[in-house]
């Protein structure tokens, strides 16, 4: 790397990171885009890649580092020059006289002065002692409360920590890019080669893509019409025949009653468990959107238990760890839904979960899961109707 390209590549994560700030943009979209725009080699995207993911993971931190030495809030951009310069000190294998010297090369002429200083004051300091868990982890405190709560604390702060990192990238034997995880969830749903199923969640189409290679058929449902082209693109990609696109709301779907073997419900959720994937999203779930999501979750699963045949199987999972979405979605859905009968799953790589099953991303460095199965039982004389209804 030159020190022209190393610079060139410093302006272009500042400006990332600007952008992502000031626009409320998300980082997976601003900076794919950002990166076509140049001619940078592919070590210097990488560094840029670095830079914009993890200023923005560690954003809170990095703010806390950097305020301690300013009297007035900085403006937008200088904030944007601050943070992916403190990064590459605290958090990257770059020698800190480089980190400094290339990122005030990229700042611009008025603030050279202020990033100078501030990140050679830095740079120079060996021990930090942080305020509180939440700026260390950089968190929202009420994301480090809630899995806490939930998982206990050995569990919720290695899980914390562990999603500070890069996501390891996984690709399955057909050659689609999909997190472990995601794949064993597949691996836990049974299928026979003449069976129907029903995937109501479907984009971007990474199960239901996974899923055709056992079922006859497999009907990919989603709300948004945009992201269905996402698994339109997969199905072509991995010239799939055997799916089958459908753009609906999942809680109302048009179905007819007993037509699915299987439905899986890979539902929306707060994605606690996927924000190393997410670079931004612990900045964008409030507290209020787990609540609100568990409940969407009840409609789904509810709206689409008379969609299964008879002995058929319903299996539910969600990328967060969260009780209320999960434990207590269950809880909801097996007391207004008694001819559904949990069942045992056994997989070497998860947890047992109540009558599930859960991974953390620090087991095996995959993201963060929870899976529950039911078949339904429909008795004679027992219609399909929630109980209470």
């Amino acid at each position: 790397m030159t020190q022209e390209a190393g610079v060139e590549a410093r302006e272009i994560a500042i400006q990332c990171l600007y952008r992502i700030d000031e626009t409320r943009s998300f980082a997976n979209i601003i900076l794919p885009k950002m990166l076509e725009e140049s001619s940078l080699e592919r070590r210097d995207r990488n560094l840029i890649t670095e830079i914009v993911y993890g200023a923005t993971r560690m954003r809170k931190s990095l703010d806390w580092i950097i305020d301690r030495y300013l009297s007035i809030p900085p403006s937008p951009k200088l904030r944007s020059t601050l943070r992916a310069g403190a990064y590459q000190i605290m958090y990257m294998r770059i020698p800190n006289h480089a980190a400094v010297s290339s990122t005030v090369s990229a700042a611009s002429k008025r603030n050279k002065g202020v990033v100078n200083a501030i990140l050679r004051r830095i740079s120079e300091e060996t021990n930090i002692t942080w305020p509180d868990e939440g700026t260390k982890l950089s968190y929202p405190d009420w994301i480090i409360e809630a899995l806490i709560k939930d998982l206990g604390r050995k569990n919720a702060i290695e899980m914390l920590s562990k999603m500070n990192q890069a996501p390891q990238v996984s690709k399955r034997e057909d050659g689609y890019y999909q997190d472990l995880s995601s794949q064993w969830i597949v691996d836990l749903i049974t299928v026979s080669s003449d069976n129907i199923l029903l995937d109501l969640c479907a984009a971007p189409g990474g199960k239901a893509t996974a899923l055709a290679a056992k079922a006859k058929m497999v009907i990919a449902c989603d709300v948004n019409e945009t992201r269905h082209k996402l698994i339109q693109e997969n199905i072509r990609n991995l010239s799939i025949e055997n799916v089958c696109q459908v753009v609906s709301d999942g809680r109302s779907v048009p179905f007819i009653p007993n037509v699915f073997d299987h439905v899986l419900v890979d539902a929306p959720c707060s994605g606690l468990g996927v924000l190393h994937r997410r670079a931004d999203s612990r900045w964008r779930v409030k507290e209020g959107d787990v609540r609100n999501l568990a409940a969407l979750q009840s409609e789904l699963l509810d709206s689409c238990v008379p969609l299964l045949k008879q002995g058929g199987t319903l299996t539910y999972s969600v990328c967060t760890t969260t009780n209320e979405e999960t434990i207590n979605v269950v809880k909801t859905l097996e007391s207004q839904w008694p001819n559904l009968i949990p069942q045992k799953m056994s997989h070497a790589k998860w947890r047992e979960f109540g009558n599930g099953l859960q991974i953390l991303p620090q087991d095996w460095d995959t993201d963060g899961m929870t899976i529950f199965q039911w078949k339904l039982l429909n008795e004679v004389g027992n219609d399909l109707r929630p109980q209470g209804r």
